[in-house]
């Protein structure tokens, strides 16, 4: 039986003890669902959009209620405790930090800000690069677009339209929301009207032939996207910058690299601005630090968050030090950016995936859990659609069996199921599971995970 998330009807488990996972009550625990009734009545119904568990601590890979169960974390949060939840050395980083008595600074020199920006840069595979600090990713995305279409009007007042790929994902403020690609209302306001423009994505969950999920296109993709807008009367005259992911989110595979290719050849010629969106995919999450290694092209601005600091809120734009000079002091800083205490705990984070090689055990989890989860695609090719992914970046695409498009129900059902038997999982809401657990996942405890999700989709197609 599928568990609706808003749903607070306490659904029956059957006990699990096992050496990762504890499941001893009702889902959701019985005792947890006034203070879930209290939320839901001071916030907003989109906060309502995932397994109702009341979380009480989080530790490594592991996460507990107070009423005794615990999981096998695979969500991060939302893919962002890529160094594992409560990490000994970025709680020590957070209380030495509050030791100090500064709490805030704004864009007053700080000693922590210059650490972690230093860092930043040394890790740049951005020629001169300079690098400032937001709070989250979407601010930083905001930034970069800024930054793009301030470097388009140098050229000509009239150069500041933004590129990016349906399907992608780059926020929720509003230029950020324009420049994303996902099947959702625009609101009040039409892309064009904000010079945001939209190519296809050269690998989708649903498209033209040529452009699916099963065959992804590379250069000519590209070019027959930027001639179509063309067509519209949008040349690149008219186009400032160019965003994209280059590990997208919905498909968890790199960007082919004969498009990436295309894309920074293109933007090259024509005084475009190319940055990558690595909120997601950054920080070690895809066996490298950065997604963009994927693909063997340096862009102009890359954008991290999420990952950055595993903890507090830390988002960062890095890019060319003459792209980042051009907004004069105060045209461009944020309150809480550099703030000391995330910093210290980003910077104590950056130096965890380094010192503990989490980014090289994550490559190695990774490829074992899509060794494992090949094999079910292969024992159930009428429902897996698709297993990909790089590192611990992975998602599980299903299908309906009477038509090849994405089966949202059943994908959302298998990891409700999970939930029940202590594998934490969030729902997609778009036919597909993501597996993105922090990069320290002991490998049992990943397969453990794999083993979870396939006995959810046997029950499920078996109840069908």
């Amino acid at each position: 039986m599928a568990m609706n998330v808003s749903e607070l009807t306490p659904q029956p488990t059957t006990a699990v003890t096992s050496r990762w996972r504890r499941i001893v009550t009702p889902i959701p625990a019985p005792a947890s669902i006034p203070v879930i009734e209290r939320l839901r009545a001071a916030e907003p119904q989109s906060m309502a959009g995932l397994p109702p568990i009341l979380w009480d601590q989080a530790e490594g890979f592991l996460v507990r209620d107070r009423f005794g169960n615990q999981w096998i974390d695979l969500t991060s949060g939302i893919v962002l405790a890529n160094a594992g939840h409560s990490h000994p050395r970025i709680l020590e980083a957070i209380r030495s930090a509050t030791d100090q008595r500064l709490l805030a600074t704004y864009a007053f020199p700080s000693e922590p800000r210059l650490r972690l920006l230093e860092k930043l840069i040394t890790l740049s595979p951005i020629p001169n690069s300079k690098a400032i600090l937001y709070s989250s990713g979407t601010e930083a995305t905001e930034c970069a677009l800024l930054l793009m279409r301030r470097h388009g009007q140098q050229i000509h007042p009239r150069k500041v339209g933004i590129v990016s790929l349906a399907g992608h994902y780059h926020g929720r403020t509003l230029a950020a929301h324009l420049a994303s690609g996902m099947p959702q209302p625009t609101d009040w306001i039409e892309r064009a009207q904000a010079q945001h423009f939209q190519i296809p994505a050269p690998q989708s969950l649903t498209g033209p032939p040529g452009n699916s999920h099963d065959g992804p296109c590379g250069a000519e993709c590209f070019r027959s996207g930027i001639t179509a807008l063309a067509e519209r009367g949008v040349g690149p005259e008219h186009i400032a910058g160019l965003i994209l992911e280059p590990v997208p989110g919905t498909t968890t595979m790199p960007l082919p690299h004969d498009f990436a290719t295309a894309a920074a050849d293109w933007a090259k010629q024509h005084n475009v601005m190319l940055a990558f969106d690595e909120i997601q995919c950054g920080c070690g999450r895809t066996g490298k630090f950065f997604g963009s290694e994927h693909l063997g092209v340096t862009p102009d601005l890359i954008v991290l968050g999420k990952g950055l600091a595993s903890s507090l809120p830390v988002s960062a734009v890095i890019g060319r030090s003459t792209l980042l000079d051009l907004p004069l002091p105060g045209e461009m800083s944020s309150t809480h950016g550099g703030n000391p205490v995330c910093a210290a705990a980003a910077l104590a984070n950056l130096q965890v995936l380094e010192d503990e090689r989490l980014i090289d055990a994550g490559a190695r989890t990774g490829a074992v859990v899509m060794e494992r989860l090949g094999g079910l695609q292969r024992d159930y090719p009428q429902s897996i659609r698709a297993v990909q992914g790089v590192g611990l970046f992975i998602s599980v695409h299903l299908r309906k069996p009477t038509a090849d498009e994405p089966d949202v129900e059943l994908a959302d059902a298998i990891a409700q199921a999970a939930v029940r038997r202590g594998v934490l999982m969030f729902t997609t809401g778009r036919g597909y599971l993501k597996f993105t657990p922090p990069l320290s996942i002991d490998v049992e405890a990943a397969m453990e995970a794999v083993d979870v999700i396939r006995e959810c989709l046997i029950e499920r197609i078996s109840a069908i």
